[in-house]
């Protein structure tokens, strides 16, 4: 599912009578998503296209941390498809490891084997484990979709002054706002940044 639909949009844009603009606006609220996606740190699916905030399937190469615990480095995690620890990095099959020997806590984007678990411990060799997994919302939270209505809408509105600074209005020069994220939009976005993206 999309980040909103174009009739969520619409609430945000003031001034619109029925759903000649859903086009554009869902375009918009793609856009959004991508753009979003790239502030928040999640990476493009590996088969390819924008990065999304919608749940998609990701491959990641990971150093071997050792121990019972395996960090991945994007979150949510929604599922995993399968996870390889393999020392040669060949990944085959006899280095698959048994889903029943792990749980997943997604929300933290951990992966942590089961005191019982046949395999032990990861291993510590570099990008030994292989994981597939689904990463992003299945539902989007109301904050960001608060975010996307509110950029989207800013966006709708100042599509014809792309690339000003300014323009002639009522005799005087107005100074246009960039095109970059809203300021309201960063803070709704802000608990939501992945790890990678964090500084000092």
């Amino acid at each position: 599912m999309a980040l909103m639909t174009a009739e969520q949009a619409r609430l945000y844009i003031r001034g619109i009578q029925g759903t000649a603009e859903d086009t554009n606006i869902s375009t918009l609220v793609a856009r959004a998503d991508a753009v979003f996606a790239s502030f928040l740190g999640i990476p493009a699916p590996t088969t390819g296209g924008n990065p999304t905030l919608e749940d998609t399937a990701h491959t990641l190469y990971l150093d071997g941390p050792g121990g019972q615990a395996l960090q991945l480095p994007y979150m949510p995690i929604q599922s995993i498809t399968s996870i390889h620890d393999s020392t040669d990095r060949t990944y085959v099959a006899g280095d698959l490891v048994a889903a029943s020997d792990y749980d997943l806590f997604g929300a933290e984007g951990l992966v942590r084997l089961k005191d019982t678990s046949v395999h032990g411990a990861w291993s510590e060799t570099t990008r030994a484990v292989k994981v597939i997994a689904v990463i992003g919302w299945t539902t989007i939270p109301e904050a960001i979709q608060h975010a996307a209505g509110l950029q989207t809408a800013f966006w709708f509105k100042n599509r014809d002054q792309v690339g000003y600074s300014s323009i002639n209005q009522g005799g005087g020069s107005v100074s246009i706002a960039a095109l970059g994220l809203l300021p309201e939009v960063q803070e709704a976005l802000q608990p939501y940044r992945q790890a990678s993206t964090w500084t000092g």
